[in-house]
């Protein structure tokens, strides 16, 4: 994972250290992710899933955004990994974007759309 850019300072990559810290910072990255865990878990989950995300154009800026139903874990779309730890939404009533930056020539999540309802 890493931290978009905001304003003047840059996109930057997680590091070990950030992620995996006793900082407040490190605490709500385990926490965030923790939460997402169960809903981006294919059922049944692999000990070493593979992820297949579909070649998607960056924008100007750097980044891309790429739809739920474009990210394969282990051949299952991603939108329906989501739908099916729901309880009650129907496929047309969600729409989540993954976005990833570019940084130092690798790429990583920076962040999530979720559109609900």
């Amino acid at each position: 994972m890493g931290e978009a850019a905001t304003g003047s300072t840059p996109a930057r990559a997680g590091t070990e250290s950030t992620c995996d810290s006793d900082s407040p910072e490190g605490k709500q990255i385990q926490q965030n992710l923790g939460q997402l865990q169960e809903s981006f878990t294919p059922d049944p989950p692999s000990a070493d899933p593979e992820v297949e995300v579909a070649e998607t154009p960056a924008a100007g800026d750097g980044t891309v955004k790429v739809p739920a139903d474009k990210i394969t874990i282990d051949g299952q779309t991603l939108d329906k990994i989501i739908l099916s730890h729901s309880t009650g939404l129907d496929s047309g009533q969600l729409d989540v974007k993954v976005h990833s930056s570019k940084i130092d020539d690798r790429w990583y999540v920076t962040n999530l759309d979720f559109d609900i309802g």
